[in-house]
């Protein structure tokens, strides 16, 4: 098990994003795309980054997920999904994000905008702004270009 004060320093640790060529495809409805990146400092430990928007047909619906060694999910961040129940009652309506906490992993979310704020709206941009706050600093270094699938009808 991860230990709550691991989850932060992992979170806060300076990080390198390892990705080929000069630009970060954001996926189109339906697909996922992962970022690996690595921490700068003496461990390298190894982080990815899902932008995950498979099985979803809502075109502003989208998840951002970064794990640890792919084995601990530290943050999740949810737009245009439902409502989340907390562990204690509570409700936290979407955006929200979910924070890695000991011996409850990501079950407790919190109002996107009470941690990260952002403008819901732009999935690019909120990309952006989850990058920064898992501190990678290149990210400014990519450009983040949407897919887009163009379909070619026969007949």
């Amino acid at each position: 098990m991860l230990t709550k004060n691991r989850a932060d320093y992992l979170i806060k640790v300076l990080k390198v994003l390892k990705y080929e060529g000069e630009v970060i495809p954001f996926p189109a409805s339906m697909q996922q795309e992962v970022i690996e990146a690595q921490s700068d400092d003496l461990n390298k430990d190894k982080f990815m980054f899902y932008i995950n928007r498979k099985g979803q047909y809502n075109l502003k619906k989208c998840t951002y997920l970064s794990r640890y060694n792919n084995t601990y999910n530290l943050l999740r961040l949810d737009i245009n999904g439902p409502p989340h129940d907390n562990p204690d009652g509570t409700t936290v309506e979407c955006p929200h994000i979910h924070i890695y906490k000991e011996g409850y992993n990501l079950s407790w979310a919190y109002p996107l905008e009470s941690v990260i704020p952002t403008d819901p709206t732009d999935l690019i941009q909120v990309l952006i702004d989850f990058l920064k706050y898992n501190n990678v600093n290149n990210a400014k270094n990519y450009y983040i270009q949407e897919k887009i699938i163009l379909f070619n009808r026969k007949g």
